[in-house]
């Protein structure tokens, strides 16, 4: 069997915005996949899973700058010696932050970019596009801009850019996340289709993966780790600290006082402006609640209308009809948007200052009851609550450690109640099961939007889904 990827003591640093020096993700790491093999690469978040793939699709440190060594040949052409754009027929990549990718204007100008990059005839290239369009259930939704898909309709059109382009080698981070179980299900059939060579990289074990992989690593202490699987995983739940109590089960709430918010007969609609075959949305809901100290879990088809219904609990959104209710009182907008917290499938959306300091500062410094001294205090407890570097610039961040950022700069709000809408991508569980923690330690009713069952059953005490455009109880 042919040699598809093969690394030869890879070490990489990323070079230093802060003045501090960086350690290093790598050390002599070492792995091949051969050809027409599926190879998963297990890793707990911020250990350099995505920095990985983005060396092997080439991106980095040409994009990404920082000291590369090492050797990598994609299908025994050295990686060193090419463009990252050279590598379009040779390897296809999805990021585990799909916005990061988005170059075109349309669901459809997405898919045809790199074919139009490789110079296919036209028929051809409306061949393979029609049928992507088909297999990732996107053809609605062709003249879509990406600003109003969902977090799932996202990563799927990412699969169908590679479903069009079909690289050599698919390389896959964090793929499964933000999809449903429709969807889940199809790339599991995708990835396992023979002939084809695809290198997964996640960094929580789901069911999925139990039998599709011929291989399964694991980047442990800055190298890749071969064990027998049972070994393996038993290791990788302990470094994601998975094999330690559920932070959620015996936790106390402090509740200074019990509060409450309900919807009523509520109907949200909306229209996607720049889809052409799309009618208007709309959902319904009857009722539902959350009070102080609850773990409440919505879930629901990509594009059933979660994020939709989250947008009118925290007042980005109003509704056609119904009324929100705090308290027993109805409330809306403004006066929403200080009680219920909303932390976006995207963190990028929610962090915007140069430092980590100053993201935590800047709600405190709005505040007449807190002086210099407090918050200063304040903002070093939540840094380290959180596993957060003051000093660190946001935007070089790793994806979940932005996850994290966002989630404490809500946390220093202290809002009675929060959605959290897709949370658990890309963060361990119980890296993820902390953060939930954190936020309801002094009483917060919690919303957990969620596409994965074995986070949901960890974390829901009681849940609702979305059918056919109606909000039901589980």
């Amino acid at each position: 069997m042919q040699t598809a990827l093969s690394v030869s003591q890879l070490s990489f640093t990323y070079q230093a915005w802060n003045g501090e020096a960086c350690e290093p993700l790598f050390q002599d790491l070492s792995f091949t996949v051969e050809q027409g093999s599926k190879t998963l690469v297990l890793a707990p978040f911020n250990k350099g899973k995505s920095t990985l793939a983005k060396i092997i699709c080439g991106v980095c440190p040409k994009y990404f700058p920082g000291t590369l060594a090492g050797s990598i040949a994609l299908f025994g052409k050295d990686l060193a010696a090419m463009e990252s754009w050279d590598l379009l027929e040779d390897c296809g990549y999805v990021s585990q932050n799909p916005q990061e990718q988005f170059i075109a204007n349309s669901v459809e100008e997405e898919l045809a970019f790199p074919l139009e990059s490789l110079g296919l005839d036209p028929l051809q290239m409306h061949v393979r596009i029609e049928r992507a369009l088909h297999l990732w259930g996107l053809h609605h939704l062709r003249t879509s801009s990406e600003q109003e898909l969902s977090g799932g309709e996202r990563k799927r059109v990412l699969l169908a850019v590679l479903q069009a382009l079909d690289p050599k080698l698919w390389l896959l981070d964090e793929a499964f996340d933000d999809l449903d179980q429709n969807w889940k299900d199809r790339l599991k059939a995708t990835i396992a289709e023979p002939g084809r060579t695809v290198l997964v990289l996640a960094s929580r074990y789901l069911e999925h993966f139990d039998d599709v992989f011929d291989q399964v690593l694991l980047l442990d202490e800055k190298r890749i780790v071969r064990l027998e699987r049972t070994q393996l995983l038993t290791r990788f739940f302990h470094l994601c600290g998975d094999d330690l109590p559920n932070p959620l089960a015996e936790q106390h709430c402090t509740i200074a006082r019990q509060r409450s918010l309900s919807c009523s007969s509520l109907q949200v609609e909306r229209k996607r402006v720049s889809t052409s075959e799309s009618n208007i949305f709309s959902l319904e809901v009857p009722s539902f609640s959350v009070s102080s100290g609850e773990l409440v879990t919505l879930v629901g088809p990509n594009g059933s209308g979660k994020s939709s219904f989250s947008r009118l609990l925290c007042g980005l959104d109003d509704p056609v009809s119904g009324s929100i209710s705090i308290d027993e009182k109805t409330e809306s907008g403004k006066d929403l948007s200080t009680k219920v917290g909303y932390l976006f499938q995207n963190p990028d959306l929610q962090i915007f200052l140069p430092t980590v300091a100053e993201e935590l500062s800047w709600s405190l410094k709005r505040r007449k009851d807190i002086g210099v001294r407090e918050l200063t205090e304040r903002v070093e407890a939540c840094a380290r609550l959180f596993g957060l570097n003051l000093s660190d610039t946001p935007s070089t961040m790793s994806y979940p450690l932005r996850k994290a950022l966002q989630a404490a700069v809500y946390y220093l709000l202290e809002r009675p109640f929060y959605i959290l809408d897709e949370l658990d991508a890309a963060l361990t569980y119980q890296s993820a099961l902390m953060i939930i923690s954190h936020l309801r330690e002094r009483g917060a009713g919690i919303v957990l939007i969620t596409h994965d069952r074995q986070f949901a059953s960890k974390v829901g005490q009681r849940g609702y889904t979305i059918v056919e455009g109606r909000l039901e109880v589980l």
